[in-house]
C-alpha cells in the first residue's frame, strides 16, 4: 500500500514538472528515468530513493518551470499563493484590480529581501491597469505569496524578465 500512495506522489510530481513548461534545460525523459531508478530502489533503501526523488522533482521544477504564473481570484478572497518556485534573475509581479489589495511574499527559501516582505499594498483604484513591481530573486528559491486586504477581483501575473 505504502508503494502504491509513494507511486502516486511521485507520478503527481513528475506530472506537474512535465507541465510547468518546456525550455532547452527541460529535459523530461531523463527526470522520468531519473525517478524511475529512484523507484526500483524503494523497497530497498526507502529514505535514500525517496530523497532522490525529491530532489529529481524539485530540480526538474526549476528546470522546466517557464517561471510565467497567472492567478486571480474574487473579492473577499484571502488566498495563499505557492509553492511557487522562482528562479534567480529579475520578475515583474504585476496585480490588477479595481479595488484594494496587499501581496506579501514569505520566502521559504533564501530568495532576498525583495521577496520577503510586502511586494504590494494599494488603495482602491490604484492598480486598475496593473501595478508593478520589479523584484529580484538572489537565487533559485520558493516562495508563497499571502493576498490580504482584496476588495474587487483581481490577476496577479509573474514573469522572468529574459
Amino acid at each position: 500500500m505504502k508503494r502504491i500512495a509513494i507511486g502516486i506522489l511521485v507520478a503527481s510530481l513528475f506530472l506537474v514538472t512535465a507541465q510547468t513548461g518546456a525550455q532547452e534545460a527541460c529535459d523530461t525523459t531523463a527526470i522520468q528515468t531519473g525517478i524511475q531508478a529512484q523507484l526500483d530502489l524503494l523497497a530497498e533503501e526507502p529514505v535514500s530513493a525517496l530523497q532522490a526523488i525529491f530532489e529529481q522533482a524539485i530540480a526538474g521544477i526549476y528546470d522546466c518551470s517557464d517561471d510565467a504564473y497567472i492567478f486571480s481570484g474574487s473579492e473577499g478572497a484571502q488566498p495563499v499563493l505557492g509553492p511557487l518556485a522562482i528562479s534567480e534573475g529579475l520578475h515583474l509581479i504585476t496585480m490588477t484590480t479595481e479595488g484594494s489589495a496587499r501581496v506579501e511574499g514569505v520566502a521559504v527559501d533564501d530568495c532576498g529581501k525583495e521577496l520577503d516582505g510586502v511586494i504590494h499594498n494599494f488603495s482602491s483604484g490604484q492598480a486598475i491597469r496593473g501595478a508593478t513591481n520589479l523584484v529580484e530573486a538572489q537565487s533559485d528559491c520558493v516562495v508563497y505569496l499571502e493576498l490580504s486586504k482584496i476588495t474587487n477581483p483581481w490577476t496577479l501575473t509573474i514573469d522572468k524578465l529574459r
